[in-house]
């Protein structure tokens, strides 16, 4: 399978804010038993987080870029043994945080993922959702705005994981907020964030003790590829918190 097969992130998000959330991510990943072989990373990739939880599985990715900026040598230190490499079979779990909202396509990237992964594998996956930066327009100048990182609800996304033959869908949600003590700063990662056009806004006039903060719509989800077709399977999408799924795998 090609490196073609997935997308690849372009925006560079703030390190502290991809790391933070693959963490979040990361923690879900108790409720399921399963020692997978192969895993494919995409999107923003904290390598050392899954290195340290499967420290015998092959780990794969699609984004040519990371080895270049020494990632590779820095997982060779962590568990001494290869890295990365093109993704040439199918895997058994697909890591993808904050990948999606940068994606034109929702519904093809979820059935290359679909594709990617063998019976009975695990996909997990980050975005930023609609709600992401909705008090920016408070700041500055509409024609420095940008659209919402993905007009996809969680509601949406379930019900492309089911039409691409995913089973089991769950998705969850939560707000975390970020709060400055100068607008410098809020622009900065605004702009990383893709809210704004420009790294040089228009700024609004606003009162000396305005609190400044940026609102992130963080939703995660995970799904498993059947060992049939269920692509079209009737029914709705669990919305349930994850730690009340447990899937057993042997």
């Amino acid at each position: 399978m090609a490196m073609s097969t997935i997308s690849t992130v372009s925006h560079s998000l703030p390190k502290f804010l991809s790391l933070e959330i693959a963490k979040r991510m990361e923690d879900k990943l108790s409720i399921v038993r399963m020692e997978p072989q192969t895993i494919c990373h995409v999107g923003q990739v904290d390598i050392e987080l899954l290195g340290r939880r499967y420290p015998k599985a092959r780990h794969f990715s699609t984004n040519p870029d990371l080895i270049a900026k020494g990632l590779k040598k820095a997982f060779l230190n962590l568990i001494n043994r290869p890295c990365f490499e093109d993704v040439t079979s199918k895997v058994d779990l697909i890591w993808s945080n904050l990948e999606l909202q940068h994606d034109e396509a929702p519904t093809l990237l979820i059935k290359k993922w679909r594709e990617l992964l063998k019976t009975e594998a695990l996909l997990m996956f980050s975005y930023l959702g609609p709600d992401t930066g909705k008090e920016i327009a408070k700041y500055f100048s509409g024609e420095d705005l940008k659209s919402v990182p993905s007009a996809w609800d969680m509601h949406d996304v379930g019900d492309a994981l089911l039409k691409a033959g995913f089973s089991e869908p769950v998705m969850d949600m939560e707000y975390i907020t970020l709060d400055y003590e100068a607008i410098d700063l809020l622009i900065a990662d605004a702009f990383d964030l893709g809210l704004l056009k420009t790294s040089q806004p228009k700024c609004l006039d606003l009162p000396k003790d305005f609190p400044l903060k940026i609102t992130l719509e963080v939703v995660y989800g995970h799904a498993w590829t059947p060992n049939h077709d269920l692509s079209k399977a009737d029914g709705g999408v669990a919305t349930i918190s994850p730690d009340q799924i447990v899937r057993v795998k042997r």
